[in-house]
């Protein structure tokens, strides 16, 4: 008898450790949505300025280039990046050249989807105070062709994005208030 309580005591134990690592490991593009559902768990961004560090990797490059320096992001505007290492260079996402960002950026950040939800699907995992925010480009949008997935995380501002692109480079840029 008392073997049988030992089993059922480490069965119960390693089901309960499953339980609680698998949402550890939990990946937003397993959560797909619709956007009208989780529209409310996102909070409408406010123009700020904040630091800013950037790493990119590349599949033929082995070590990360790693950029810093300040963020702007002016509601209705647009994305402002001023790189002050490893070099001064500034770039903004105003112009029709990076529109497509911008509009990402203006869109999620006034809460209008419309737009969105024409060209990406969509996922989400965690409550307005900390939520993970995943898009993938349809099969019709042209997005599909250079971008994989976008990963947006935040809680009241975004705090990370990640974007991976379909050549295998990864971006991942965090916001430090």
């Amino acid at each position: 008898m008392k073997r049988y309580n030992f089993w059922k005591i480490i069965s119960i134990f390693i089901i309960s450790i499953y339980c609680f690592i698998t949402p550890v490991f939990a990946d937003v593009y397993d959560y797909p949505v619709s956007l009208r559902n989780i529209a409310d768990q996102i909070p409408e961004m406010q123009s700020i300025k904040c630091k800013f560090k950037q790493e990119k990797t590349m599949p033929n490059i082995s070590k990360p280039l790693i950029s810093s320096g300040d963020f702007e992001f002016v509601k209705n505007k647009g994305v402002y990046f001023n790189t002050t290492y490893p070099i001064k260079s500034s770039v903004d996402y105003t112009n029709k050249n990076y529109k497509q960002v911008n509009d990402i950026v203006n869109a999620i950040s006034a809460k209008r989807y419309e737009k969105l939800e024409k060209e990406f699907n969509f996922y989400f995992t965690g409550k307005s105070t900390n939520w993970t925010l995943g898009l993938k480009p349809k099969q019709n949008s042209p997005a599909k062709n250079y971008i994989a997935s976008i990963t947006i995380s935040g809680s009241n501002y975004i705090s990370q994005i990640n974007i991976n692109q379909t050549n295998g480079n990864k971006t991942a840029i965090w916001f430090i208030k």
